[in-house]
């Protein structure tokens, strides 16, 4: 009988080890020019403030990516990129499914545009690599937060009114916000937004529904708040001030005190990442719009992308594509002439992993490839 559940449990040990999540720290990223102004090198800035926002102390060290501009190839180490454990492992466990796809054993690369949308711009994949809690009632088991709160009836995001709670700041740097989107007549809850600092100095973003149940993107009802891209691209890396005045409510600090503690909390974050920041396509904060316009020309191509990442003359390109519409990008007018990745990776000439139908914005097709 020990002999037996000697060799069940061996044999039950080996079905555990083969069914775990393999993976993979290394991986190739190709670039492919998407419009005339495009550079490697601001894609490499792209890519940089893509895993800073997951958590990499990348801006702490300008060396961490390797690159090659004359084939355009980023070789992507994650082990050294200063992820913590958990996420490194589920990065790589994403990259070993990367590899495995036909583009990739083609091309012995991976596009950096899907990389950046199946990582950052994933929802699902980016609340497991940043460790946001799956619940809100562990987010708030993980902080104390001040008595003192904010009422926010008048935002430029909320279509409702909202409660803002926020921690100090602690000893090691995290500090969290916590904003209720509550029913303005009947006070009822109606969703949760938080906010928490890295160790990087970044800022995460999870989002709740009124049962406490993480979801992908806020309600279109509630909020304009979207998906946690969206979340980053509006804080871009502060602690977002009033925008507009509010009425002063009791209980509640008032406007002005407010105001002024947002301020506070922002000029110290700005100082800390001041302290740590030292790669300059980082250090100057303007730049994260070249993460945005990384992942917009992905998820909107124009032909001449296609025709790189596709590997396929220009013109035939064009033949392939002549029954979809096209469009101006109102916000960046400059990328010209664009599809969608959807339509795209339809009329593909090879098998790909989809991508949500937005980072931005809700999407019904939100994949979880770490299940």
């Amino acid at each position: 009988m020990k002999s037996f559940l000697s060799a069940l449990c061996f044999i039950l040990f080996v079905i555990s080890l083969s069914c775990s999540p393999k993976e993979d720290y290394e991986i190739k990223l190709k670039w492919n020019k998407a419009y005339p102004e495009d550079t490697f090198e601001r894609s490499v800035t792209g890519l940089k403030w893509a895993l800073s926002y997951l958590g990499s102390t990348i801006a702490n060290d300008s060396t961490l990516i390797k690159f090659n501009p004359q084939d355009s190839i980023i070789n992507l180490d994650i082990k050294v990129l200063g992820f913590s454990d958990d996420a490194s492992k589920t990065l790589a466990k994403l990259q070993y499914t990367f590899k495995e796809t036909e583009y990739y054993k083609e091309n012995n690369s991976y596009d950096l545009g899907r990389y950046v949308a199946l990582t950052f711009g994933n929802p699902n994949h980016y609340y497991a690599i940043t460790d946001i809690s799956e619940t809100f009632r562990r987010f708030k088991q993980n902080y104390s937060f001040s008595e003192a709160k904010g009422y926010i009836n008048n935002s430029s995001v909320s279509k409702v009114h909202r409660i803002l709670s926020f921690t100090n700041i602690s000893e090691d740097n995290s500090q969290a916000f916590l904003s209720v989107e509550i029913d303005s007549i009947t006070k009822d809850t109606l969703e949760y937004e938080t906010t928490e600092r890295m160790p990087n100095g970044q800022l995460k973003f999870g989002i709740y529904d009124k049962d406490g149940k993480l979801k992908s993107a806020a309600s279109s009802i509630v909020t304009k708040a979207g998906a946690p891209a969206k979340c980053i691209w509006c804080h871009e890396v502060v602690v977002q001030p009033l925008f507009r005045t509010q009425q002063n409510y009791k209980g509640y600090l008032d406007y002005f005190k407010l105001d002024d503690t947002l301020t506070y909390f922002n000029r110290k974050l700005q100082k800390y990442q001041d302290s740590i920041w030292i790669d300059k396509s980082l250090s100057n904060k303007k730049l994260h719009t070249e993460l945005e316009l990384l992942y917009i020309s992905f998820m909107e191509p124009s032909a001449e992308r296609i025709s790189r990442e596709w590997n396929m003359p220009l013109k035939d390109v064009k033949q392939k594509l002549s029954g979809l519409e096209t469009h101006i990008y109102e916000e960046f007018p400059f990328l010209g002439n664009l599809y969608h990745r959807q339509d795209i990776d339809a009329l593909a000439p090879y098998t790909v992993l989809e991508v949500s139908e937005s980072i931005r914005e809700k999407s019904n097709n939100d994949v979880n490839l770490l299940k």
